[in-house]
């Protein structure tokens, strides 16, 4: 499963080496180099570097041919953006989870 992950912080990471380990094909956009840096090295995965929620970032990273989107950000604004931005009309089922307070998710 080819798997786009938007945000390589705490969570981004975590998904990004537990979905590696399974053999899915990952691609991480983060705007930290750095970040990405260590998740390429480490995970072996494909980096883009750049804002997750700009169309140009997104078809560089391949979400249009992706079977998943997951926006880890630490910013729920800029998580629904990038959901938003890779939603098209071939998509059929598009889904999203945000939280509503710190500890739950809606």
């Amino acid at each position: 499963m080819k798997i786009v992950i938007v945000g390589d912080g705490k969570v981004g990471q975590a998904l990004t080496g537990r979905l590696a380990e399974e053999g899915h094909d990952v691609v991480v956009i983060d705007s930290s180099p750095k970040a990405l840096r260590t998740s390429v090295e480490i995970h072996d995965v494909m980096g883009v570097n750049g804002n997750g929620a700009s169309y140009a970032v997104q078809k560089e990273a391949g979400v249009g041919e992706a079977d998943l989107l997951i926006a880890a950000t630490s910013g729920d604004e800029l998580n629904l953006l990038c959901w938003l931005k890779s939603w098209g009309p071939a998509t059929p089922s598009p889904g999203s989870a945000t939280r509503t307070t710190p500890t739950s998710w809606c």
